[in-house]
């Protein structure tokens, strides 16, 4: 991921750190910290076709919009959320995408959108590939 679609979404600071920790097949993870405070986190997971994603709570926008990533998406200001049909291990799948920016009283909110609109954009169709979906 190129920095520059990272670096709207991010606090200024002095140290970047990143986790992946919580990364499983099919369900990426990472966490990003500056200086040592949780800022931004992105997961994705592989779910069943029949499934809406929506019924589960960290996949809920609340005073969302939508925007065009994947078969349909949604942004607020402070998430942002993908979802496209995919195949998964010759599997028919749907592969969704969150992620969530901390801290909102510390910037514009309108400008947050718009980063966070940028990133899935940019993140999801690669996110959607390194997860093993294909279309």
């Amino acid at each position: 991921m190129d920095p520059a679609v990272l670096e709207p979404l991010l606090l200024p600071g002095k140290k970047l750190e990143q986790s992946t920790a919580l990364s499983r097949p099919g369900a990426p993870h990472c966490s990003v910290d500056v200086d040592k405070e949780g800022v931004l986190s992105v997961q994705g997971e592989v779910i069943p076709a029949d499934q809406d994603p929506a019924v589960r709570r960290e996949w809920q926008v609340s005073g969302a919009t939508k925007i065009e990533a994947g078969d349909d998406a949604r942004v607020s200001d402070i998430n942002v959320v993908a979802v496209a049909a995919c195949t998964y291990q010759g599997e028919a799948r749907k592969f969704v995408v969150q992620a969530e920016r901390f801290y909102p009283k510390r910037d514009d909110a309108a400008k947050r959108r718009e980063a966070l609109t940028h990133f899935m954009k940019l993140y999801f169709p690669a996110a959607k590939k390194a997860a093993g979906c294909t279309s």
